[in-house]
């Protein structure tokens, strides 16, 4: 059946994506350690407290995945550069292929970006970066099949109706401007943010 319309469910779809994104924040919170902050903090000693560094960190590892998710979506389902992964269509498959691992949407996901990492049009935007470093925290909760999963309320919408009106909304509420001005500088740059920002002339 085909995936409802962003653009005419656009207020849920918003909710939707927010929520995952509340999620995942709160998931590398708990599974971020002190180790992991002290070896990047060296150049940030003196401006930035621990806290305030792992806060940074957090929001900007988020929303590399959040962006990096709908860039997935957007180019199996709107542009079909690569066999759709994340919709009704791709996890559907997915569970028929996978006994042992049904439930886990984030080797799914990965493979996803593998497949565009291996593609000359968007190779640019999955080669690794730091933030990748932090994808096996998702593992338990937000990308395993479980009741009230983001991810499968998401499957059922098509990322080829999710228009630049919708995505301009959704990216100032999930990315403020005032957060702009703060994140884009710290740490290293997520290649996919600053290009689907600068697509909507956001940056």
């Amino acid at each position: 059946k085909p995936g409802l319309n962003i653009k005419e469910n656009k207020s849920d779809f918003i909710n939707i994506m927010l929520d995952f994104k509340n999620e995942i924040v709160d998931n590398l919170n708990k599974n971020i350690y002190a180790n992991d902050i002290d070896k990047l903090r060296s150049g940030y000693k003196g401006k930035l407290g621990k806290e305030r560094f792992k806060e940074y960190l957090v929001k900007k590892i988020t929303l590399h995945i959040i962006f990096k998710y709908i860039f997935v979506r957007m180019m199996s389902e709107g542009e079909k550069l690569v066999s759709p992964k994340l919709n009704n269509e791709g996890i559907a498959g997915w569970n028929e292929m996978t006994k042992n691992y049904r439930g886990d949407y984030l080797m799914l996901f990965k493979i996803a970006c593998e497949d565009l990492r291996r593609n000359k049009e968007t190779n640019e935007f999955f080669e690794p970066c730091i933030y990748d470093n932090y994808m096996d925290k998702l593992e338990h909760g937000i990308f395993n099949k479980r009741d009230n999963n983001c991810l499968e309320k998401l499957m059922g919408f098509d990322f080829g109706t999710f228009d630049p009106n919708t995505a301009v909304s959704l990216f100032d509420n999930l990315y403020p401007s005032e957060e702009r001005e703060i994140l884009q500088t710290f740490l290293e740059e997520s290649k996919i943010t600053t290009y689907l920002l600068e697509s909507l002339g956001l940056l």
